[in-house]
């Protein structure tokens, strides 16, 4: 496979009515999702069987994990270990966009 750069600003896509998530780019042992939320939209709470990490791209969002709320902006990454409750909400009044990165099959 080839090395490849991304554009987040060509490939990000929003809908009026429900957080888009696409994956941009997969292989055999992990892949990249984009997730475009509206302000309001949110990922309900969640677990997942490995890591999982999160980029803020742009905007700002609530992530929640367990009982605690921290507010993440652009630039930031979110690491979530194994089995551990998160989400996140776009509390803000701006797009957010996030980067996913997971194992396959998760």
């Amino acid at each position: 496979m080839k090395s490849q750069v991304l554009d987040v600003q060509m490939l990000k896509k929003f809908d009026e009515e429900k957080r888009h998530q696409e994956i941009i780019w997969s292989d055999d042992h992990s892949r990249i999702s984009l997730i475009c939320m509206k302000p309001g939209q949110e990922i309900i709470t969640h677990t997942h069987h490995g890591s999982h990490i999160w980029t803020v791209m742009e905007g700002a969002g609530e992530f929640r994990s367990g009982k605690q709320t921290k507010t993440i902006t652009v630039g930031q990454l979110v690491v979530v270990p194994a089995f551990e409750d998160h989400g996140i909400r776009n509390s803000s009044g701006d797009n957010l966009v996030i980067a996913s990165i997971t194992a396959q099959g998760d």
